[in-house]
Order: structure tokens, then C-alpha cells, then sequence
């Protein structure tokens, strides 16, 4: 069980749950994004990695290794379907699980530094919370292969073990105390990969229409560039799913779910419930949609406030409602905004 150990030092400056580094990107913005401070922070950015990587190998080799581990249990199996059933198809699924697993734990290895807990102590390697987002990942192209050869129900079974780990990595890191700002970060972004994925999948394989294809594109387009955009030009912001947001990725996973169980059960139910099925889930993104520009576009406009006045932004009351940048600050709810974006220092 890859369980991460005690962190075995003293606590050092945090820079919170944050892919950039904040103090290079300002002097980035101060220079306009120009092509010679592009190439200072890549710079900067880059020796800093260095040197965490050089400084903490134990973490490099915790990430490997569990890279190395789910590589020899994707030949494994791959092996067992060529000797039992399909060696083309097994040959598709090793290498395109291999190539996935690469870019991945790449991604990761860069971002070790984010290896945190709550109080800012560096943790000596992934944990299982960590370990389990990243198995979703790397289910996600015999996911999409399955699909592709509509073998629905191998789609069904494996879709459905990803859903119970996006579930159960989350209430083990709370359960277990092992919330780190690098799982903070990971997951959200593996949940737009893995679903805008399972919905590009969907749309080529004829299962969805194009519209909803797109439909899905736009939202998961808008929440990833929206997101970097946001931190780029106007500040560190931090993620927080609404209420909104929970119940909509349940119902959509559920849809989903219940499309490629349809696929897998041909007769005269699936073929009346699989246009409406198909219906629900583009209503749903459109809808989302709108909730994600409108979200997008408010806290564009408080955080761009905030930043002009030279203070923090802050529109999460107590009650849930919606409010306003407020200038004499709410301690309680720094740099919240409608529960979705927290703006500035922690």
C-alpha cells in the first residue's frame, strides 16, 4: 500500500496548491508576456524543479515506481487477452496505455514540489489517494479502446471502476488525513481529461451526436483555458466545486454510465431510451455551459477588481449568496469568490 510516511522535516514556505510559480509570473506580467520573459520563467521555473528533483529523490522514485507498477499490470493484462482472445486488440491496449502512462508521470514528476500537505510539510512520496487518480488516468485508454470496438461491456465494467476510485481517492485522502495540494491540483484536471475524453470517444463512435461532442468540448475547454487565463493575467486562483457543480458531474457520470449500458443491452428499451439518454446529457452541458461562462465571467470581473484596489476579493457569505468584491475584507472568507475561485494569498 503506497501510503505516504511522516513528513520527516520542518515545514517550509508554501506556495499553495498552484501549477505556476507566483512570484516568476509576476515579473512575467510586468513584462507583458514578451518572449524574452517567456524564456526568463521557463528558465527560472525550470532550475527550481531541478533543484527540488536533485534535493528529494525519494519522491522521484515513489512516482516511477508506481509508474513502473501500473505499466507491468497493463502488459499483464494485455498478455492474457492475446493468449485468450485478441493479440491486435491486446497490442492496441499495451501500447496505448504505455504511451499514457508516460506523458503522466512526467507531468507529475515536474509538479513534485506541490507534494504537501494541508500545513505545507513535504510528504517523501506519492500516496494512495494519489496513486488511485492516477490509476483513472491510466484506465483511460482501454476505456476509450473498448469503446471504439464497442465492446460495451469490458467499456462498462472499467468506466464503472474509475468512477468508485474518483469516489474513493477523494474520501480516503479526507478519511486518512492525506489531502495534499498536489492531489488538490491533480484531480480536477483528471476529471476533465477522463470525462472530455469519454465524450470524444462517445461522439466518433456514433453513440452521441456531433452537437453534444462539442457541446462537451466547449465546457471542459472553457474550464481548463478559463482557469489558466484567470491565473495568468490576473492572479493565483483556486478551484472550489460548487453545489452546482457536484450534483451535475454526478448526473452526467450516471448519464453516461447509463448510455453505454444501453449500448451493451441492445433490444426495444435501448432503443427508445438511448435518444433520450443522448438528449439529457447535451441539455446538461448546454446548461453547464452557461453556469461555467457566467461563473467565469463574475469572477473575472471581482478578481480583476481585486486586483486594481490592491485587495483580495471576497463574495461567499455564510448564508450562499451571491455577493460582491467587499473593500472592508471578510476574514472568515478571504479571497473566496461564489465558492468557485479563491483569489490571493492563502
Amino acid at each position: 500500500m503506497l501510503r505516504a510516511l511522516a513528513p520527516l522535516h520542518l515545514p517550509t514556505v508554501s506556495h499553495g496548491d498552484r501549477v505556476f510559480i507566483e512570484e516568476y509570473l509576476q515579473d512575467l506580467r510586468r513584462d507583458r508576456f514578451s518572449p524574452p520573459g517567456l524564456v526568463l520563467y521557463a528558465r527560472r521555473a525550470g532550475g527550481r524543479v531541478r533543484e527540488y528533483l536533485v534535493a528529494h529523490p525519494g519522491a522521484v522514485r515513489s512516482v516511477w515506481s508506481l509508474a513502473l507498477l501500473y505499466f507491468a499490470a497493463a502488459f499483464v493484462a494485455a498478455a492474457v487477452m492475446a493468449l485468450a482472445w485478441d493479440r491486435h486488440l491486446a497490442h492496441d491496449l499495451f501500447v496505448w496505455t504505455a504511451l499514457g502512462i508516460l506523458p503522466t508521470f512526467t507531468l507529475v514528476t515536474l509538479h513534485l514540489d506541490l507534494l504537501r500537505d494541508r500545513e505545507g510539510y513535504r510528504l517523501p512520496g506519492i500516496n494512495l489517494p494519489i496513486a488511485l487518480t492516477l490509476l483513472r488516468v491510466t484506465l483511460l485508454p482501454a476505456i476509450v479502446l473498448f469503446l471504439a470496438h464497442r465492446l460495451f461491456p469490458l467499456a462498462l465494467g472499467l468506466f464503472l471502476l474509475a468512477s468508485l476510485l474518483d469516489v474513493l481517492d477523494g474520501w480516503l485522502a479526507r478519511r486518512w488525513n492525506q489531502v495534499t495540494q498536489l492531489g488538490t491540483v491533480l484531480d480536477p484536471i483528471v476529471d476533465i481529461v477522463f470525462n472530455l475524453s469519454i465524450f470524444l470517444s462517445l461522439t466518433r463512435d456514433g453513440m452521441l451526436p456531433g452537437w453534444v461532442g462539442l457541446a462537451a468540448t466547449l465546457r471542459y475547454g472553457i474550464l481548463l483555458v478559463g482557469g489558466v487565463y484567470l491565473y495568468l493575467f490576473v492572479g493565483p486562483v483556486r478551484i472550489r466545486p460548487t453545489a452546482f457543480g457536484r450534483l451535475t458531474g454526478v448526473v452526467m457520470a450516471t448519464l453516461m454510465f447509463f448510455l453505454v449500458a444501453l449500448g451493451a443491452f441492445d433490444g426495444r428499451a435501448a432503443e427508445r431510451l438511448m435518444p433520450l439518454t443522448r438528449a439529457a446529457l447535451g441539455v446538461l452541458l448546454c446548461a453547464t455551459i452557461v453556469h461555467v461562462v457566467a461563473l467565469g465571467w463574475y469572477n473575472l470581473r471581482v478578481m480583476a477588481g481585486a486586483g486594481r484596489s490592491g485587495r483580495p476579493a471576497d463574495a461567499g457569505r455564510p448564508d450562499g449568496t451571491t455577493g460582491v468584491a467587499d473593500p472592508a475584507g471578510v476574514a472568515a472568507a478571504r479571497g473566496r469568490v461564489v465558492g468557485d475561485v479563491r483569489w490571493g494569498a492563502r
